[in-house]
């Protein structure tokens, strides 16, 4: 388990002992909060806003502190000044919108700007930049000298991953890594992001759309008004799509028609269905109607006459009637 929440409240303005002996009741912006980030895993964060989504990964590298309770960083409290610098070595985090914090005069200086402050030595500061342009699919031999701010919008913020995975994290943090993209560069960034997962990096992943939770993500935790409302495989969680509907969030497309096919008769699994899978469902329904259907069509019937053939007979009668 690579981070702990042990029952974590926490409240932008803490009471002070007066106010506590007053009765004063403290606004948390999370409350008892409890799970496990396991190593290796996806795990996708969902909520309407104000939720506590953001205030719960400000807690992973120990951005900032639970007022109730701890976080625990490889059994250490991130608490701990010493554990929260160290962690955030490990724990990359990348907050939306991510070129907005672009700063340097060059793609290098930007994304060298984190191994430089680790200590490292020249070379070992060049072998990171080119390992992680090369990550997001950026040229370090096109790019090196580049401004950032000369660079299209979809490739500043690869420039801005690009900065956090030159840490070389185990843990990746994203909140609502695609916003504000068109739909071209949003897929390509999706890939990406399936590709870091899949090189072995942990992920948590912010995200109001549950068509990409359902996706990408191992498990869904979802917030209501800081506290845990679900937690559990998509599967599990998109399995409440009423109950998601009354506070404020849906399903994805697929499960959404899915339910609606059930209700006009349809025989589909109790499961969650992507796009592709649900529309080989659907088809190997619609195929059961058929055989259904064609077994049911009476099969001793004569063949009807044509029109011609029908004719010529009655023709025939007339005649064989007038001699």
């Amino acid at each position: 388990m690579s981070i702990t929440f042990e029952q974590v409240s926490f409240s932008y303005n803490p009471l002070s002992k007066r106010q506590i002996k007053a009765g004063e009741t403290p606004k948390y912006a999370l409350k008892n909060v409890s799970f496990s980030l396991e190593d290796g895993e996806f795990l996708a964060i969902a909520g309407h806003t104000g939720s506590g989504k953001s205030t719960l990964t400000q807690h992973l590298n120990g951005l900032v502190h639970p007022t109730e309770g701890r976080v625990l960083w490889k059994g250490k409290d991130l608490a701990n000044k010493k554990t929260a610098i160290e962690a955030r070595g490990d724990i990359g985090l990348v907050f939306q919108y991510p070129e907005h914090q672009l700063f340097a005069a060059s793609v290098y200086e930007d994304v060298a700007f984190g191994p430089r402050n680790l200590g490292l030595s020249s070379r070992e500061v060049e072998e990171r930049v080119r390992e992680a342009l090369d990550q997001v699919n950026l040229s370090f031999d096109e790019l090196r000298d580049v401004s950032p701010f000369e660079l299209s919008g979809g490739q500043q913020r690869r420039v801005a991953f690009a900065g956090v995975l030159a840490m070389r994290p185990s843990v990746l943090v994203l909140d609502e890594p695609v916003a504000g993209l068109d739909p071209a560069s949003r897929e390509d960034f999706l890939t990406l992001i399936e590709k870091f997962h899949r090189s072995g990096l942990t992920i948590v992943m912010v995200s109001h759309n549950m068509n990409d939770i359902s996706r990408l993500a191992d498990r869904v935790l979802v917030m209501n008004k800081g506290e845990i409302a679900w937690l559990g495989t998509p599967e599990e969680v998109f399995s409440h799509a009423k109950e998601l509907r009354e506070i404020g969030l849906g399903v994805p497309h697929s499960v959404r028609l899915a339910n609606e096919l059930r209700d006009l008769g349809f025989n589909l699994e109790e499961k969650l269905y992507l796009p592709n899978t649900l529309a080989d469902a659907i088809a190997k329904e619609l195929s059961r109607h058929c055989s259904v259907l064609e077994n049911k069509a009476p099969k001793d019937r004569a063949p009807e006459s044509k029109p011609s053939e029908t004719k010529a007979a009655t023709s025939s009668q007339e005649q064989s009637g007038e001699e």
